[in-house]
């Protein structure tokens, strides 16, 4: 079975509520801070985000540890939270688009960010982002095999 598994950098995130959005706050293990706003990600500078989960003016995020990327003999992706295990699909047929934003949508939903699908998930448009295949999957719903499908 291939297994693909990749640390993150961020070890701590936190919540810090914007005028019009929620911005992430994030320290890496090696005590070094970074923000998903503009200030953080454009110029690498410390924004007032950060300063504020300095002084203790924001919600810790507290996660568990992304589940593993599992190919497997199953229907559509399935989570395993005992065992924090996310089983995907073999082969993406018959409905190649519609399974693959499906199996998309749950690595986005465990934590994997757009950069390591594409790694994981070579073949993908380069116009599937992460907002539009979760709108699209949410929308439309999720792809799955016929129970037969696995007996081929």
């Amino acid at each position: 079975m291939n297994q693909i598994k990749k640390k993150d950098r961020w070890v701590k995130r936190w919540e810090v509520q914007g005028t019009n959005r929620t911005w992430i706050v994030a320290l890496d293990k090696n005590g070094n801070w970074g923000c998903s706003c503009p200030v953080w990600v454009y110029k690498r500078q410390e924004c007032h985000h950060i300063k504020l989960v300095k002084m203790n003016g924001a919600k810790e995020i507290i996660s568990k540890e992304r589940p593993e990327y599992i190919l497997a003999q199953v229907l559509k992706p399935v989570y395993d939270e005992k065992n924090n295990k996310l089983y995907i699909p073999l082969i993406a047929l018959p409905d190649t688009l519609l399974m693959e934003a499906t199996i998309c949508y749950y690595l986005l939903k465990h934590g994997y960010s757009m950069g390591e699908i594409r790694e994981i998930r070579k073949h993908l448009p380069n116009s599937w982002t992460g907002k539009r295949i979760i709108t699209h999957v949410e929308t439309h719903g999720e792809a799955e095999y016929p129970a037969n499908w696995c007996k081929r």
